[in-house]
């Protein structure tokens, strides 16, 4: 349970908020370059943080990120003509290269030097392994991008979907660390098995999955270089323990539980602003190419054509009440469209003085505790409490690990020592300086 104070110190991100400011001091995925197919193409309107901007590919390929409003008469750059070049507003001509920069200015007269003046907001960004990332700090903390494990592999390796969500990000998070949640609102909570054909049209997971067949046996949480790594300890087949992670990277990132012979999954769950959230999935392989339309239909989600759900509250997700009583226990179809329903239906910012946490949420009071600590952390020294380019974070995935009882799950699934927490930091786990 929160209070009052410190659910609107986790909860609030826009550009004055404390936890906004921090935020922007780390690189953000805030599109997919599939959005962006071909050089001169339409701009994408974008919000992030609370910040509502364009982003463009020129004729040279580069991509921008720019405020969406013109500094002219404020009209909406979304709409305007991208080509040699820049963005044009289609008011009254002004256009801006990737860099903010006037580069003509139609309405003034020629030998006007008024152009020199005009500057529009404009983001550094990387494009890489299929994702557009900005930094929307200030330039001179611009820290060196991180490199995550599902990076390097080939791009026929990766599905991946970005989804507007509408609740703010910190109960998606929460969601993510949840291991017991699975054993519920992923599968039936009867003791009996779920029919093939339910599984594979409606649910899309393994029943016998050490996280479905049961709620984890005990569940800790382990300090990092990164933020966090739940473990949680359950049952897998034949007589063995199957130890579990999830890996919080701060500030939200995620690699979900998986095991060795299971596709990989990364989130990131970005701020829209203080009640909507970017969802990202990047589903990965470390065999081979991965079956894209087979994980889009696993997850469940359909969209339209500004990443907002057609399965959601206003129709209640498709719930099927008939599927409930046949062993679905949520009534909905794709694990992703139960995921947001029980988050959003807590409303766009849930009221944590509400809450009654128990033993099964210890990763959810761990994130929480890293949130409000960095946050608290920023304030006093003005710097972020995780430098993540200083981390091989392409070494680190989940790997979940099957193994005897009688071996201590700290000995069979230990902390890689580049990423174990530092001793005698503040937080107990800031990367060094």
């Amino acid at each position: 349970m929160l209070s009052h104070e410190e659910n609107r110190l986790l909860t609030q991100v826009g550009p004055e908020a404390p936890m906004g400011q921090l935020f922007r001091r780390y690189w953000i995925p805030v599109l997919a370059s599939a959005e962006l197919p071909e050089p001169d193409g339409a701009p994408v309107a974008v919000r992030i943080l609370g910040e509502d901007l364009v982003a463009f590919r020129d004729t040279a390929g580069r991509v921008g990120l720019v405020d969406e409003a013109c500094p002219h008469r404020c009209t909406s750059l979304a709409y305007g003509l991208n080509a040699e070049h820049g963005l044009r507003c289609i008011y009254h001509g002004w256009k801006f290269d990737v860099e903010g920069r006037c580069v003509d200015l139609p309405s003034e007269p020629k030998d006007s030097r008024f152009r020199e003046k005009i500057r529009l907001k404009a983001y550094p960004t990387v494009e890489a392994a299929g994702v557009v990332w900005a930094y929307l700090g200030p330039e001179e903390t611009k820290p060196p991008f991180p490199t995550f494990w599902w990076m390097t592999l080939p791009l026929e390796n990766l599905a991946i979907a970005r989804v507007w969500q509408e609740c703010n990000y910190a109960q998606v998070i929460e969601n993510d660390l949840d291991f017991v949640h699975a054993a519920f609102l992923h599968r039936s909570y009867q003791d009996r098995p779920i029919a093939p054909g339910l599984l594979s049209d409606d649910l899309g997971v393994n029943p016998s999955h050490p996280l479905l067949r049961n709620p984890p046996v005990k569940q800790f949480v382990q300090p990092t270089r990164y933020g966090q790594r739940c473990v949680a300890i359950g049952e897998a087949e034949a007589g063995e323990q199957a130890i579990m992670e999830i890996h919080y990277i701060f500030p939200f990132f995620t690699y979900p539980p998986r095991f060795p012979e299971e596709d990989g999954m990364w989130h990131a769950f970005v701020p829209r602003d203080d009640f909507s959230t970017w969802s990202w999935d990047v589903q990965f392989s470390n065999r081979g190419p991965i079956d894209v339309a087979a994980q889009h239909a696993r997850r469940g989600l359909i969209l339209d054509s500004s990443l907002k759900k057609l399965r959601n509250r206003d129709n209640h997700y498709q719930q099927d009440r008939q599927l409930m009583r046949t062993g679905n226990l949520s009534g909905m179809r794709g694990i992703a469209t139960q995921d947001h329903a029980v988050t959003e239906t807590m409303g766009p910012i849930v009221d944590r003085t509400r809450e009654h946490l128990g033993t099964s949420d210890i990763p959810i009071i761990g994130m929480r505790k890293i949130l409000l600590d960095s946050v608290r952390e920023f304030l006093r020294t003005g710097t972020p409490p995780y430098a993540l380019h200083q981390l091989p974070l392409e070494r680190l995935y989940s790997r979940g690990v099957r193994t005897g009882w009688d071996q201590p799950w700290q000995q069979a699934s230990p902390v890689p020592p580049e990423f174990a927490a530092d001793e005698g930091s503040r937080l107990g786990r800031r990367a060094s300086q």
